[in-house]
């Protein structure tokens, strides 16, 4: 936790709790405020044990000294406003977790439906069926592994053979092939399934790339043409999916989505709550199927809901459940970036910093980024300019666009001196115009959903001149159906995207990546996050950082309390 004083948020909700409470007391408040604070650091809940006979500061500036567990306990069950699992009251204790009452009622929603799912009968009867297919449709597995499972042929078999599977895999490991090929095997064996399969991804950026993969495999794969035809080709945000409005959601458990097969790719990027709206929408027939890395970033909301699933399936022991793609076919053994994430995915920082130093690695490097500011803005600025220049002399806004994507500056921290505000600042200044608002060649990203013009948070594209308007400015955006673009008044709320944070850049790729880290240490560095920077790189990386802040950050993995875990495991 934090060390700093509880938040008017934080006390507005321990006031309101006290307000509630038969039998107020200072011990309630106190676990109130900071229940509020762990769901607002990316908790689900809190947990007491950890927090007993620690000091924790007050409003008042001073400190309380936690109690002792059981003593916390006993206060909190006569409050009148901490209920058992079950009940309904604003706080709820499952020893040694407190939650507040709706985030413990997704947590029991997405553990409940996965455990049902377990005891459901596979989605593809004819076994020797199955098995025939999967041997054809994975043919073409690499002789060369033969001394290792063939993981994206146990991919199919787990995920046709249960109701609920968890797919998970680093970059180039085969996640999308793989489910075209189990897309099609599907619908090859349940020929007359009248009810739709659904593409889904929690992002717009992540749902167009998972459609744009989706129609790319299809057309490789050995099946006959009714069944390439069946497979879907369209994949939508997770709140459309929904029908997500400001009204609620069209879909829910009063109302549940019609369809027989959902697969949601980027799975790492779902919070709990989106997750377990999700898991109430879906019909008892239907089946869930989640893609991603658990490994990389969980949601920005509370909840590290894919990798508490996956450690979860594993306690359990529902390991027919969780297929784990290990080979990856993007990095060769000799690949910097290859070595590079599997030393920060061990939390190995000095091997991690050892691959970046190491020359024989020609597309991995490390910059020390020096204390001298000046410096650093020169030396930043010098790698946008070489990258904005070949961005303005593209013949065509598309070229310029297939540009834009080879080359990203990711920066760990929005604010600060190293963080992408300063340097987009920095950006604007150097290319803009006096008085300009818009120019050629300005990178924006989207910051709001607009449904109507099929834009989405998180969506990045450039202002170029548009041949086809007498050199006006427009607004372009890639897309699964080719380049849209709109005059630049009717972009949705956006910002400028020279530089953007690790956070945003998930779900995307690039084919070079600076990755900028501060100086000082942050809550926000940590091994999940270096993970994801590095493994948006294609074909190099480049960090500039300090070392002992990088290592650090590599040896310290999220840990976001919840008992999703222990649900699923049964402990």
């Amino acid at each position: 936790m934090k060390n700093h004083n509880f938040s008017a948020l934080e006390s507005h909700f321990a006031d309101f709790v006290l307000g509630l409470a038969g039998h107020p007391s200072p011990l309630l408040a106190l676990a109130a405020r900071l229940v509020s604070r762990q769901v607002a650091e990316g908790h689900i809940c809190l947990d007491l044990e950890e927090f007993s006979g620690r000091p924790v500061p007050l409003p008042t500036g001073e400190e309380a000294l936690c109690p002792q567990l059981d003593f916390w306990l006993r206060e909190l069950r006569n409050s009148g406003v901490v209920g058992s699992p079950g009940q309904w009251q604003p706080l709820i204790l499952d020893p040694p977790l407190l939650y507040l009452q709706r985030y413990w009622q997704y947590e029991h929603e997405v553990a409940a439906f996965i455990l049902s799912r377990s005891r459901m009968g596979p989605q593809v009867l004819d076994k020797d069926g199955l098995e025939k297919g999967i041997l054809r449709m994975f043919q073409a597995a690499d002789k060369a592994a033969s001394n290792e499972p063939d993981w994206q042929r146990e991919a199919a078999r787990k995920t046709l053979a249960s109701r609920f599977c968890v797919i998970s895999g680093g970059p180039g490991t085969g996640k999308t092939t793989t489910v075209a090929r189990i897309l099609a095997l599907f619908h090859e064996l349940n020929p007359d399934e009248e009810r739709p399969v659904l593409l889904a991804a929690p992002t717009g950026k992540a749902a167009a790339r998972l459609q744009e993969a989706i129609r790319s495999a299809k057309s490789g794969l050995d099946c006959a043409p009714r069944v390439k035809a069946a497979i879907p080709e369209t994949a939508v945000t997770l709140h459309r999916l929904l029908g997500s409005s400001a009204g609620g959601r069209r879909y829910h458990a009063g109302n549940r989505l019609p369809a027989r097969l959902v697969v949601v790719d980027e799975a790492s990027m779902v919070d709990l709550p989106l997750m377990a709206w999700l898991m109430a929408a879906l019909p008892e027939s239907c089946s869930l199927l989640l893609l991603g890395d658990h490994n990389q970033l969980a949601s920005v909301q509370p909840g590290a809901v894919l990798g508490d699933i996956c450690q979860g399936l594993r306690d359990g022991g529902f390991s027919h459940m969780l297929a784990e793609l290990k080979r990856t076919y993007r990095f060769s053994g000799a690949s910097g970036i290859g070595a590079l994430s599997r030393a920060v995915n061990s939390g190995d920082g000095p091997g991690a910093l050892a691959v970046l130093q190491d020359d024989r690695f020609a597309d991995a490097r490390w910059v020390d980024i020096g204390e001298d500011m000046e410096q650093f803005r020169l030396r930043v600025l010098d790698r946008i300019r070489e990258h904005h220049k070949r961005i303005v002399a593209a013949s065509s806004p598309g070229e310029a666009l297939n540009v834009m994507a080879e080359f990203a500056v990711l920066s760990a921290l929005r604010r600060g001196p190293w963080g992408v505000e300063n340097i987009n600042l920095l950006a604007t200044e150097l290319f803009a115009p006096p008085g300009s608002v818009y120019f050629h060649g300005y990178p924006v990203m989207v910051s709001r959903n607009q449904y109507e013009l099929q834009l989405y948070n998180g969506d990045t594209g450039l202002i170029v001149r548009d041949p086809e308007a007498d050199d006006e400015l427009r607004a372009f955006f890639p897309g699964a159906t080719g380049i849209r673009r709109l005059l630049p008044a009717r972009l949705p709320g956006h910002e400028t995207a020279f530089a953007v944070t690790v956070h945003k850049s998930q779900g995307s790729e690039f084919d070079h990546v600076l990755l900028i880290l501060p100086r000082e240490s942050s809550p926000v560095l940590s091994r999940e996050l270096i993970y994801t920077a590095v493994t948006r790189a294609v074909k190099s990386v480049e960090v500039w950082g300090d070392e002992k802040i990088f290592m650090d950050a590599v040896g310290s993995p999220t840990r976001r309390k919840s008992g999703l875990v222990k649900a699923l495991s049964g402990e």
